[in-house]
């Protein structure tokens, strides 16, 4: 088997409800998609995030893959990545991106040329389905809400949510409004929810260390995680060590997290840290670090919510529910039902590969969006 063609094609999709959040707030996502085709007739399917980086898969990587057996991951992440990197090289993040998109679909090639789910051909199921939480932006008061009207607003979300998806976790964003509102956010959650669903919440390093502060010292009995409060990790340690609430980073230089005991938990997305074999890779050292390791959620559609599915299913150190966001997606660009979270998470199905297709009329749809209004992005000024 060898590969005969690679593109990549990116694509915009209208969200079901606004992501709003500290760093801004949008109404559509954008990703790119890839197919890698072979001379056997197998297809690959692929996804990673944003738009920039079909020009990187098409122009630098396909050439350079062409003819090669799909089955050659390794030696196809040696001919797409330089072994070494100074830390002045900005392209390494986006390269690795980039060939994220590419090794997810070079995994379902693997995976339907032996005839299997991809969570078999990563060495079979540990759990019967893939931990998700419940996960949730804040509310767009652009949508005719005040302040005022946000604990509530979310309460009820989150209420809704946690019995749609049977979750143990809820988490949501924080920081863009008052940390007087955040705190009354938590507290009307915690008692639309109950006792026993864990709360969780993101900041994206918009508090500053005194927010941070205030909003810990009234919160912190009703909060399981917080990830990045404040853009300083000695800040954030300090944090984890005056309140006791766990607190996650997404972070992955571990020559900088071992500096940083007190952080528990590192939080990755496998486009951004180049695909299913670097996350495992990732994973491992976090736990070997005493570190637990989850996924969070940047909007994937359908194709990357399948690769995320299954790993989760496949990878031991994969308990902790992973963020998941696909009921904020408008479509998936896959054929049949979306895998929605039920029962605290998702079971792959039975299928060769990711056992995922494209919806050729939905993605056609969702490129020509794309091409027609390419200046809307996920994050605009909020």
């Amino acid at each position: 088997m060898k590969i005969t063609s690679i593109s990549a094609t990116p694509v915009t999709v209208p969200l079901v409800r606004p992501s709003a959040q500290s760093m801004g707030c949008g109404t559509t996502v954008t990703r790119t998609i890839v197919e890698i085709k072979t001379d056997s007739g197998l297809v690959g399917l692929g996804e990673t995030g944003g738009a920039d980086l079909a020009h990187v898969i098409e122009r630098k990587f396909a050439p350079l893959l062409l003819g090669l057996d799909p089955r050659e991951r390794t030696t196809a992440r040696n001919l797409c990545l330089a072994k070494f990197f100074d830390y002045a090289t900005a392209r390494h993040g986006l390269e690795l991106a980039a060939f994220a998109g590419v090794e997810i679909a070079l995994w379902d090639l693997f995976a339907k040329s032996i005839g299997l789910p991809l969570y078999k051909a990563l060495g079979g199921a540990v759990r019967e389905r893939a931990p998700f939480s419940s996960y949730a932006f804040t509310v767009d008061l652009a949508q005719g809400y005040t302040e005022a009207d946000v604990p509530g607003v979310m309460a009820a979300l989150a209420a809704r949510q946690v019995a749609e998806m049977g979750s143990s976790i809820f988490e949501f964003k924080v920081a863009r409004y008052s940390v007087a509102c955040d705190i009354a956010t938590v507290k009307e959650i915690r008692r639309a929810i109950g006792p026993s669903v864990k709360i969780a919440v993101d900041a994206n390093m918009r508090y500053s260390i005194d927010q941070a502060r205030e909003f810990l010292r009234a919160t912190a009995d009703d909060l399981s995680n917080i990830e990045e409060p404040v853009p300083d990790l000695t800040d954030c340690s300090r944090l984890r060590r005056d309140f006791g609430v766990p607190l996650s980073t997404h972070c992955v230089d571990f020559d900088v997290l071992r500096g940083q005991p007190d952080i528990d938990n590192v939080v990755g997305a496998i486009d951004q840290q180049g695909g299913i074999s670097r996350t495992f890779e990732l994973a491992t050292a976090a736990n070997a670090m005493g570190k637990r390791y989850w996924l969070r959620s940047c909007l994937e559609l359908g194709i990357a919510w399948a690769a995320m599915t299954h790993i989760g299913m496949a990878f031991k150190s994969l308990d902790r529910p992973a963020q998941g966001l696909i009921h904020w997606i408008g479509d998936d660009l896959i054929e049949g039902d979306v895998w929605s979270i039920r029962d605290d998470g998702v079971r792959a199905p039975d299928l060769p590969g990711l056992g995922v297709s494209l919806d050729r009329s939905a993605f056609e749809k969702a490129a020509d969006y794309y091409r027609q209004d390419a200046s809307n992005s996920l994050r605009r000024a909020a």
